[in-house]
C-alpha cells in the first residue's frame, strides 16, 4: 500500500472515530490494563479470554444438524490443536437456537429440532478446552429466490426493514442475500436484541460479526440505488441536512456510519450483558475496497476499540495476494489485534496452505480457517451426498499440514 493510499483511507475513516465516544483503542479483556472477569455473574461461567495466539476455525450453520454432529465437530477441533471456534448461530433472519427474536432456520426445517444446538455447542466447546464465539450474520435479512415459508420471518413480517430504492421497492430475491437497512433504528434494535438474547442465555466467550457490510455485490449499481426510500432520505436530511445527490461522498460516509453505529450499539450490549466477552468481526480482504465498495470501516472499529479483533477474509490460493491483503491491514491497525482468515477451501496443494500458515506464524501465530468443512465431513455432506475421493484426500492433506504447523506447540 502506498503512502498516498494509506493517508487517503485513514482520512476517510477519521469521520467515524467520533462514534466510538469514550471507547479506548486496541485493549481487549485479558490485555494489560484491562481487568479480566474473575467469576461468572449469578453462577455463570466467566468468558474465556482471547488466547495468544488464536488458532480458530469457522463452523457454519450447514455443518451440523444433530447432537452427534456437534460433539464430533468440537472434539475434532480440539484434536487438531485449535483453540477457538466461530460457531454460526444466525444466517439470514433465522437462527440455530430456540429464540424469542427470530425463527429457526431452514437447516432445521424452520422448526424446533428437539434440542438446543447452541447450548450443546457451548458445553462441548468448553469441555474440550475451546473458546466459542457466537457467529452472527448481521445485515442479511433473507437468502434465496423464494420468500420464506413462515409468516414470522423478517421478509414477511417487516418488509419496511429491508433496503429499498427510490420507489420503495426492495431488492429482488436471488440466490444471495437481501439486506436489512442499518439506517432504520428498528433494524439496529432488532439485531441488538438478538445479541442480548444470546449473551444473556449462553456462556459464549464472545460474539463474532460477519456480513457487517452492504453485501450487494451480486446486484450491479446497488450502491447507487439503495437506500433511497422516503424514510431513509428523511433520516439523512434530519442528520445531515442533505439529499444524497447534493454530496455523494457525504452520502457514502453517512451510510457507512450506520454500520458503525450498529457495531457501537452491539459493543455496548456485549459489555452490558456479558462483561469480559469479546467482540470480533470478519471483514473484506482488502481494507480500501471494504470501505469504498461495501462501506465497511473495520479499521476504524478496531482502532477505536469497538471490536477487539478483525479477521480479514484473505481467501486465496495465491500466497502473494494473501500476504498483501494482511499487510495492508497490518499497516493500518498498528498494534491492534488482527487474526488472518485463511481460505483453506481454496487450497488444493499442501504447499499453498503451508506457506500461508507459516506466514501467520511469523506474524505472531494468529489465524482462523475457513472452514471446518474443508477439514472434515459434515452434515452438509450427508445432505448433498458424500464427497468424492479427491475432496476426501484434500481434507486429509489439510489436516496433516495443520498438525505439522501447530501440533507440536
Amino acid at each position: 500500500m502506498t503512502a498516498t493510499t494509506r493517508t487517503t483511507l485513514l482520512r476517510g475513516l477519521a469521520s467515524l472515530l467520533v462514534l466510538a465516544g469514550t471507547v479506548g483503542g486496541c485493549q481487549t479483556p485479558g490485555s494489560p490494563g484491562v481487568p479480566a472477569l474473575l467469576t461468572g455473574s449469578a453462577g455463570r461461567r466467566a468468558p474465556k479470554p482471547m488466547p495468544r495466539p488464536v488458532r480458530g476455525v469457522w463452523v457454519a450453520r450447514f455443518h451440523y444438524r444433530y447432537p452427534d454432529d456437534i460433539r464430533t465437530i468440537l472434539r475434532n477441533c480440539a484434536e487438531l490443536k485449535l483453540n477457538t471456534v466461530y460457531w454460526q448461530v444466525r444466517g439470514a433472519g433465522t437462527v440455530a437456537y430456540p429464540s424469542q427474536v427470530e425463527p429457526w432456520g431452514r437447516e432445521f426445517d424452520f422448526a424446533d429440532p428437539g434440542f438446543d444446538p447452541l447450548a450443546l455447542a457451548v458445553e462441548q466447546a468448553h469441555a474440550n478446552g475451546l473458546r466459542i464465539e457466537a457467529w452472527v450474520n448481521v445485515v442479511p435479512g433473507w437468502q434465496g429466490e423464494q420468500p420464506p415459508p413462515i409468516a414470522d420471518q423478517l421478509w414477511n413480517a417487516h418488509p419496511e426493514w429491508f433496503l429499498q430504492d427510490a420507489a420503495a421497492r426492495r431488492q429482488l430475491l436471488n440466490r444471495s442475500y437481501v439486506l436489512l437497512n442499518p439506517a432504520v433504528p428498528e433494524v439496529r434494535q432488532h439485531i441488538v436484541r438478538l445479541i442480548e438474547e444470546i449473551l444473556s442465555r449462553y456462556d459464549v466467550d464472545g460474539v463474532h460479526l460477519d456480513y457487517v457490510r452492504y453485501a450487494w455485490d451480486h446486484e450491479p449499481g446497488a450502491s447507487r440505488k439503495y437506500a433511497r426510500d422516503p424514510r431513509t432520505l428523511a433520516l439523512y436530511r434530519q442528520e445531515a441536512g442533505l439529499h444524497p445527490d447534493d454530496d455523494p461522498s457525504a452520502w457514502d460516509r453517512w451510510r457507512a456510519n450506520q454500520l458503525t453505529r450498529l457495531v457501537a450499539e452491539i459493543r455496548a450490549a456485549v459489555d452490558r450483558r456479558r462483561p469480559g466477552a469479546t467482540l470480533t468481526a470478519a471483514v473484506i480482504r482488502d481494507p480500501a475496497s471494504a470501505a469504498r465498495e461495501y462501506f465497511q470501516n473495520g479499521v476504524a472499529w478496531l482502532r477505536t476499540g469497538l471490536v477487539d479483533a478483525l479477521l480479514p477474509m484473505a481467501y486465496t490460493e495465491k500466497s502473494g495476494e494473501f500476504e498483501a491483503d494482511i499487510a495492508a491491514y497490518r499497516e493500518l491497525v498498528g498494534p491492534c489485534r488482527l487474526i488472518p482468515g485463511v481460505g483453506i477451501y481454496r487450497h488444493a496443494s499442501d504447499g499453498v496452505m503451508r506457506d500461508q500458515l507459516v506466514r501467520c506464524m511469523q506474524w505472531g501465530g494468529d489465524f482462523s480457517l475457513f472452514s471446518y468443512a474443508s477439514l472434515y465431513a459434515t452434515h452438509q455432506d450427508r445432505a448433498l451426498g458424500s464427497p468424492g475421493p479427491q475432496e476426501t484426500a484434500r481434507r486429509a492433506m489439510r489436516r496433516a499440514v495443520l498438525w505439522e504447523i501447530v501440533g507440536p506447540q
